[in-house]
């Protein structure tokens, strides 16, 4: 089942990672594309910017200071059927684990403009 966004309306992203740079970087990138992007650095962060806001796509560190960022998947989910999930981690081997979690691409770091692009065309996105 093909999801695209409706029209030309700018995509809505949720970065979720506790490195700083990482969110600098993906945010740079997707603001490129002409995504709207809000920047959590923790689970605990993550889950209440699901409550303020409504998000296209989210970016999930999967090793985050106060847990894996994979457990939120389920909430997402719920919040927001439609919205792709993207897990995010140095460590290829969480690759499985991401994806049995219900993300529906897995990235691995480091990563580059071409990669996110690549994978947000996969998804839908113009980018």
């Amino acid at each position: 089942m093909e999801r695209q966004m409706e029209g030309n309306r700018m995509m809505h992203a949720l970065l979720v990672d506790d490195e700083e740079e990482i969110c600098l970087l993906l945010s740079a990138i997707l603001k490129r594309a002409g995504a709207q992007c809000h920047v959590a650095h923790s689970v605990a962060e993550g889950r209440a910017a699901l409550t303020q806001g409504t998000y296209d796509a989210v970016f999930l560190d999967v090793n985050l200071p106060d847990g894996l960022g994979y457990d939120l998947i389920p909430e997402i989910k719920a919040v927001r059927p439609d919205a792709f999930c993207i897990a995010i981690s140095a460590m290829d081997s969480e690759r499985d684990r991401a994806v049995a979690a219900g993300a529906d691409v897995f990235i691995p770091k480091p990563f580059n403009r071409e990669v996110i692009f690549h994978n947000m065309r996969r998804l839908g996105f113009n980018a």
